[in-house]
């Protein structure tokens, strides 16, 4: 259905205030920039160490996945790209709840690989993520002298992707 894989190390001199390409580590955006990719534009990734490990992104340039930062390549066959960032970003607080280690807090990959994602057929997955990348957008592109209907509007993407992506209640 989807493959995870982890970032490269990359090396603190390529590691630049500006470049190309964002590098993406364990963080809620990007650490730096570098001349240089590894990862392919419009991707899911997931936070693998530090304070927001768990923490779920979509990256729409290529980038830099380093060390802390897992990426999700889906089967496009069985599985539609924004759904399954959709449903992952669903499970956000899953992941953050799952993070382990004293120091640096850090999610295994064992609880992504394990992780089961319900797969309704293509056409299904297609128009519950056009549903909810719809809300995303309205949610994050209003202006911030409207903090009332951002309220309101996330709130009301909350309830349908909960109602969109709970497979457990349908049944």
């Amino acid at each position: 259905m989807a493959k995870v894989n982890k970032g490269v190390q990359l090396n603190k001199t390529k590691l630049k205030d500006e470049g190309k390409y964002p590098a993406y580590n364990g963080g809620k955006t990007y650490s730096g920039w570098t001349d240089d990719f590894n990862v392919e534009e419009n991707t899911t990734i997931i936070s693998q160490g530090g304070a927001s490990a768990g923490f779920v992104n979509f990256v729409t340039t290529k980038f830099w996945a380093n060390a802390h930062c897992y990426y999700v390549i889906p089967n496009l066959e069985i599985v539609n790209n924004r759904y399954l960032y959709q449903f992952l970003k669903f499970q956000e607080k899953f992941f953050m709840n799952s993070q382990h280690g004293a120091g640096i807090p850090a999610l295994a990959i064992s609880k992504l690989n394990k992780h089961l994602i319900p797969l309704p057929p293509i056409e299904e997955q297609e128009r519950i993520a056009g549903i909810l990348d719809k809300f995303d957008t309205l949610v994050n592109s209003i202006s911030e002298g409207l903090p009332r209907e951002i309220e309101l509007r996330r709130k009301q993407y909350e309830y349908y992707r909960e109602k969109l992506l709970d497979f457990k209640s349908s049944k």
